[in-house]
């Protein structure tokens, strides 16, 4: 399922929307709504402590016309924040009264804000820095997490690293643990440091730019404690450009429920697609699958299927939004246990490239943020696709007096293709229509034209 065109352009101009609110960062969240002659998008700008810094009614190109300007004046009756309006053709000149009279501004362009140089850059020192080596061994598994790390785990994952490093150190009245985000090519990208306090204080802060007294100045760095900064803290804070989160400010309810409705529909639709081949949702009662349950809180949401033949399958929709190597390892791991065949893991946002060489080691499935998680065939222009049996396959050779490989392909990464669970080597039959049949070879998808 495509990104609605509005959200696309938002989420490409976000630093643009924050600075219309004059913070550097934060988080924006979507909703389309319907206006006078057509959709547009309202965004609720968060700052860096989750807190309600105004609201953007954004109609792209088109025009805003009078009935949609009396709704936003109405709106900011209601709500005594920041409100603008973003609209390519303006508004009409009553319009233009109206959003005059109750100090709304509009906006024409996204493009045409200007971004600031942000907060003062925090100081460094001139030395040279040894790029710490890290591997795909490093990336990090928390088996016993608490709600301070899964908040520093999303905030990190902003940033979305191929690998997470978990470093702890010992101060004199207290303990930190530092999660360091890393490319591929071993660049660090984000420091995100938990101190499990109800209060830090400027010394907390110093001993945080201290220990990366000489990093780059184009590391995000983050420090998340559990209730509150003091006023001195937050002033050392934001000279030196430092994100300050606390638990209790991070109010995440609204995102929370739309996660949960957001894996129910996911849920439903990978058992609409496991049921179209044969596959029923079982509960299992076995020590070993339980011990699993219960720990989920660590890795996700799972569903257990199995088929007539015996032949089981684990789907997983993992907590994080970009799933990395040491997510799928622990999943392979549960597969082992508890004696699964075959593994599917649903990734919210994407996988990394390791992660995805690794999912192909351990026979797990990944379906991609692209995939349509539901059954296609429902649809009317999706036409249906069939797993040929050995003896099928047989006939139709014979028939055509041809070799499996001189059927034409169909990569193992199509909708149609994982839909019936194919795999390379599978035939598979398209019934366009009553009276035409197609025949696809089923081969696995070169790796330099792989999509993450």
């Amino acid at each position: 399922m495509s990104t609605n065109p509005l959200i696309q352009i938002a989420e490409e101009h976000s630093d643009k929307i924050y600075a219309l609110f004059e913070i550097s960062t934060g988080r924006l969240n979507f909703e389309l709504k319907n206006g006078e002659k057509a959709d547009f998008l309202e965004i609720k700008v968060l700052n860096e402590e989750a807190k309600l810094a105004g609201i953007v009614w954004f109609f792209g190109h088109r025009r805003a016309y009078i009935q949609d300007i009396r709704n936003l004046v109405e709106r900011k009756k209601k709500q005594q924040i920041k409100f603008f309006l973003v609209a390519g053709e303006g508004t009409t000149s009553a319009g233009k009264k109206e959003l005059k009279s109750h100090d709304i501004s509009i906006v024409k362009s996204l493009s045409d804000v200007k971004v600031s140089g942000g907060k003062k850059k925090r100081k460094r020192k001139l030395a040279t820095v040894k790029k710490e080596e890290v591997s795909i061994e490093d990336d990090a598994i928390f088996k016993d997490s608490t709600p301070l790390v899964e908040l520093a785990k999303t905030i990190l994952q902003k940033n979305e690293p191929e690998i997470i490093k978990a470093e702890k150190t010992s101060y004199a009245n207290y303990e930190t643990l530092d999660l360091k985000g890393f490319t591929s090519s071993n660049d660090l990208i984000a420091i995100v440091r938990t101190i499990e306090m109800s209060s830090i204080g400027v010394g907390q802060i110093r001993d945080y730019a201290n220990a990366y007294a000489n990093s780059d100045d184009t590391i995000n760095m983050t420090l998340i404690c559990n209730d509150k900064f003091t006023p001195s803290a937050k002033k050392e804070g934001q000279a030196l450009n430092f994100h300050l989160i606390s638990l209790k400010s991070y109010t995440m309810a609204a995102n929370i429920e739309q996660d949960n409705e957001l894996i129910d529909r996911l849920l439903w639709g990978i058992g609409d697609m496991l049921s179209h081949v044969g596959y029923e949702k079982k509960e299992r009662k076995d020590k070993e699958f339980i011990r699993i349950e219960t720990g989920s809180d660590n890795l996700g949401t799972y569903l257990y299927s199995e088929n007539k033949e015996g032949e089981n399958i684990l789907a997983l929709i993992p907590l994080e939004e970009v799933v990395r190597v040491a997510t799928i390892r622990e999943f392979a791991d549960q597969m082992r246990t508890l004696n699964v065949q075959e593994g599917w893991i649903i990734a919210i946002k994407r996988f990394t490239y390791t992660a995805d060489r690794e999912a192909e080691n351990e026979n797990i499935r990944l379906l991609k943020k692209n995939h349509p998680i539901f059954n296609i065939f429902e649809h009317d222009l999706v036409p249906e696709h069939q797993l040929m049996t050995k003896k099928e396959i047989k006939d139709i050779l014979n028939e055509f007096n041809a070799k499996i490989t001189q059927l034409p392909r169909i990569y193992e990464d199509d909708h149609g293709v994982v839909a019936i669970n194919a795999k390379p080597g599978d035939v598979v039959r398209i019934l366009r229509t009553p009276d035409s049949k197609a025949y696809r070879y089923v081969i696995p998808r070169p790796k330099s034209a792989t999509s993450i």
